[in-house]
């Protein structure tokens, strides 16, 4: 199955702005980088890099606190990093919407991505907080519009695993 990177990424796009998203906060990363132009050219979405994905969480949970709705867009690393701060989202209810690469487990070409798999997974898990690692075959736009719905229906922390072949193409492969 050859997968369309432009249609992911305008598919993730389109959730966003489905599920009202007024915000996103972003730690740069190559694969996720693809929904992250498009944000930034989004008139409708104000975004904002941060310099650490935990300070990118203490964002997005200060904007669920104001009524903003808002996507955190980074490596899956980057969740093992915020442990603390997502600890704190899911006990206060101050949830925070995640789109990560490098979580999934299949297509993951480099061994020294293992860490980042293990350390975003780890923190998910032991956090109880729901995750969906995206497939080909997903309606990306509808995945993200649901995985909202969940975030500011049961005020609960959400994270979306974008395997990189599906916003990089199959060009990373070892």
């Amino acid at each position: 199955m050859t997968v369309d990177v432009n249609a992911v990424a305008a598919g993730l796009h389109d959730g966003l702005t489905a599920g009202r998203v007024e915000h996103c906060i972003y730690v740069p990363d190559s694969v996720m980088g693809p929904l992250t132009t498009r944000c930034e050219q989004d008139p409708a979405i104000h975004t904002l890099v941060a310099a650490r994905e935990d300070e990118g969480m203490a964002i997005a949970a200060g904007l669920f606190l104001a009524g903003k709705r808002s996507v955190v867009a980074m490596e899956a690393s980057g969740i093992g990093l915020s442990g603390l701060i997502l600890a704190r989202c899911q006990l206060q209810r101050t949830p925070v919407f995640i789109m990560a690469s490098h979580g999934g487990l299949l297509g993951e070409a480099f061994d020294f991505h293992g860490a980042t798999i293990a350390a975003g997974r780890g923190v998910l898990a032991g956090l109880n907080i729901p995750h969906y690692v995206l497939r080909p075959d997903d309606d990306c736009s509808d995945v993200v519009r649901r995985a909202l719905q969940t975030v500011h229906g049961q005020r609960t922390s959400f994270a979306i695993l974008v395997p990189p072949y599906l916003l990089v193409g199959e060009g990373r492969s070892a």
